[in-house]
């Protein structure tokens, strides 16, 4: 049998043509467009082996339908769009890409502690707008440099937002219900807290974590009351990690000094959402991962994968939920 690998995504999208440009010639590559009718696709892909999902999805029902299937790629590192014990259970691998996604999340993370702290936005609209530094300086702007900045969440991503922060100078905590190596800690000089001591002591909160049952709203009116009045909270991760009234709540009273989000509870968000209009807030509408190097990097990956399935060995990045 061929190992048949197949990329399920519009085929008129950027990333479905570079993942076609990409395709490495031992494998038996395909595109399969999530638009078709179910009989359709499931007809495509009958015979394939890895599928690759380009930010879709499909329900456990249609991968069981899939008498072939040995790998549900995610180009993702969230994995919240598949049932994955459910998927396992069916003998199929899932992997994700967390590695690959981490260098491009850790940059937005600190773009967005940035924007905040040094209120770039509203100086972008000043500067257009003709107040010029008016706008930006209406409230205090302040420095990254020197700030206790608590991660939670130390994985894939959290810690390359640590190590980003060392150049800042940055004081540097984390909580992770997991045990992190003691030379990784050393590495990026950075110490174990937990969770209620990091929303207490932090002048910055950045959310590193998977969604799941225990991470679902783990942001909400009792954390944010914990934070300093001048603190800022960053979500890069997911929406739903953060309790969003209970945010905007928040942000209103002065709770929370700021907040920026790459993520928000439900996507597209409305243009009502007043997360929007607020000018202790910046959203930017889940783009952190969408570096065209991340892209690569994740198509590249999955290839590999393809091919360690091809020849009857496991695949590499495999998702252990946590429940």
């Amino acid at each position: 049998m061929t190992n048949r690998v197949v990329y399920y995504g519009p085929p008129d999208n950027p990333r479905t043509i570079m993942a076609a440009d990409l395709a490495p010639h031992d494998i038996d590559f395909g595109i399969v467009d999530p638009d078709l009718p179910w009989e359709e696709r499931k007809a495509l892909l009958a015979e394939t082996q890895t599928l690759i999902l380009g930010g879709l999805s499909l329900s456990t029902e249609e991968i069981a339908a899939l008498p072939n299937l040995k790998l549900l790629q995610l180009m993702s590192a969230g994995y919240d769009q598949v049932d994955v014990p459910a998927v396992k259970e069916l003998g199929v691998f899932v992997s994700n890409s967390s590695p690959q996604v981490a260098p491009a999340v850790s940059q937005h993370a600190i773009a967005l502690m940035l924007m905040v702290l040094n209120r770039i936005v509203p100086g972008v609209d000043g500067a257009r707008d003709g107040s010029w530094a008016d706008t930006a300086r209406s409230k205090p702007l302040f420095e990254l440099m020197g700030r206790t900045v608590g991660i939670v969440g130390l994985g894939n991503i959290g810690s390359l937002v640590a190590r980003r922060l060392i150049g800042f100078d940055c004081e540097l905590i984390y909580s992770d219900p997991r045990k992190i190596p003691e030379v990784v800690e050393r590495e990026l000089n950075i110490r174990k807290v937990p969770f209620e001591e990091l929303l207490e002591i932090s002048d910055v909160v950045t959310a590193h974590v998977p969604l799941y049952s225990g991470t679902q709203g783990m942001f909400n009116a009792a954390a944010f009351k914990a934070m300093k009045d001048t603190a800022i909270f960053i979500n890069t991760c997911r929406g739903p990690v953060h309790d969003e009234v209970d945010l905007i709540a928040a942000l209103e009273s002065g709770e929370i000094a700021a907040a920026g989000v790459d993520v928000v509870e439900v996507e597209p968000t409305s243009v009502n959402n007043p997360l929007l209009n607020m000018d202790n807030c910046v959203v930017t509408p889940h783009m952190a991962g969408s570096t065209e190097e991340r892209v690569e990097r994740a198509l590249l990956s999955s290839y590999d994968n393809a091919r360690r399935v091809g020849r009857g060995d496991t695949p590499t990045q495999q998702v252990d939920p946590l429940v």
